[in-house]
C-alpha cells in the first residue's frame, strides 16, 4: 500500500508541471474540482438508478455501484487524453484523479463494504490510502514545490502499482471459472450505460451548453474509461465480494477495448 502513497504524490508532481503552463489560477483550479465532484456525484447518483433498474441482489449492490462509479483514469486516462487534447488536457485529468482517489477510498470502501449507512467522521481520515490523495491535494492546491529527486523517486515507485494491482485482480480471476466472467448479464447491460450510452448522452448535453471543447473531451473519455483496478483491492481489504470485482475490471477493461476507440471516432474524430 506504500505504493499509493507515491502514486497520489507522483500525481502531484504532474499537476505541478502542468501549472507550469497558462492554468495556474486559483479560480479555476476551484472551477475544475467542483467538476471532478460534480462529475463523480453525478456517476455515483446514476449507479444507484442502475443497479436498481437491474435488480441486482442487495449484497452486491454497493459493489456493482463503485464499480460503475469509478474508473481506472490513473493508469488509462493520461495517455489517451495526451493523445487525444495534448499536455494542457492532463491538467484536468489530474484534478479528476485527485477527486475520484478522495471518495473512493472514503464512500467507495463504505460501498464495497456495505455496512450499514455512510456516516463521516475522523476514523476514516485514518486509512493511508484516502491520507495519500489528501496530502497530493494540499500539494496541488497549495502548489508546493516538490523537489525534482523526490518527483523522481515517487514516480518509480508508484508506477509498480499497476502491475501490482493487475497480479491480484488475475489471481483471482484464476480461482474462477471463466464462463463465470463472462455470463453475468447484469454486468454486460450495467457496461452497456457506462462505456457507451452515458459518454454520448454527456457529449452532446455538455455541447449543448457550450462547456469547453478540451473540458468536454477530458470528461467524455474518463466516462469511457473502465472500472478502477482498485475494485479489487478494496473488495479483499474490506470483505467485498472479490469475485465480482474482478470479473467487473477484466469485463470493462475488454469491453472498452472496443467501446472507447469506437466513441472517440465516432464523437471526435
Amino acid at each position: 500500500m506504500h505504493s499509493e502513497y507515491s502514486h497520489y504524490t507522483n500525481t502531484s508532481a504532474r499537476a505541478r508541471q502542468a501549472r507550469k503552463k497558462s492554468l495556474t489560477d486559483k479560480h479555476i483550479r476551484a472551477a475544475l474540482t467542483a467538476i471532478g465532484f460534480a462529475l463523480l456525484f453525478c456517476c455515483m447518483g446514476l449507479s444507484r438508478v442502475v443497479v436498481r433498474l437491474l435488480h441486482v441482489p442487495e449484497a452486491d449492490r454497493g459493489l456493482m455501484r463503485f464499480l460503475f462509479s469509478y474508473c481506472n483514469i490513473s493508469y488509462i486516462g493520461y495517455p489517451i487524453v495526451q493523445a487525444l487534447f495534448g499536455m494542457d488536457a492532463s491538467f484536468y485529468v489530474t484534478v479528476i484523479v485527485l477527486c475520484s482517489q478522495l471518495l473512493m477510498w472514503s464512500y467507495g470502501v463504505h460501498l464495497v463494504s456495505g455496512h450499514g449507512k455512510f456516516h463521516l467522521s475522523w476514523s476514516i481520515f485514518k486509512n493511508h490510502c484516502l491520507i495519500a490523495p489528501l496530502t497530493a491535494y494540499a500539494i496541488y492546491l497549495t502548489g508546493l514545490q516538490v523537489s525534482d529527486l523526490v518527483a523522481s523517486i515517487c514516480s518509480f515507485i508508484g508506477q509498480t502499482t499497476s502491475p501490482l494491482i493487475m497480479l491480484i485482480t488475475g489471481s483471482a480471476l484464476a480461482l474462477m471459472p471463466l464462463q463465470k466472467v463472462f455470463t453475468n448479464g447484469k454486468l454486460y447491460m450495467m457496461y452497456t450505460v457506462k462505456l457507451v450510452i452515458l459518454p454520448v448522452c454527456a457529449y452532446f448535453l455538455l455541447r449543448a451548453l457550450g462547456v469547453d471543447s478540451m473540458l468536454l473531451g477530458v470528461i467524455v473519455v474518463v466516462l469511457c474509461i473502465p472500472s478502477a483496478t482498485n475494485a479489487t483491492n478494496i473488495a479483499y481489504l474490506y470483505g467485498g465480494n472479490h469475485e465480482l470485482a474482478s470479473s467487473g475490471v477484466m469485463l470493462s477493461t475488454l469491453l472498452s477495448m472496443f467501446t472507447l476507440p469506437a466513441l472517440m471516432q465516432l464523437l471526435f474524430g
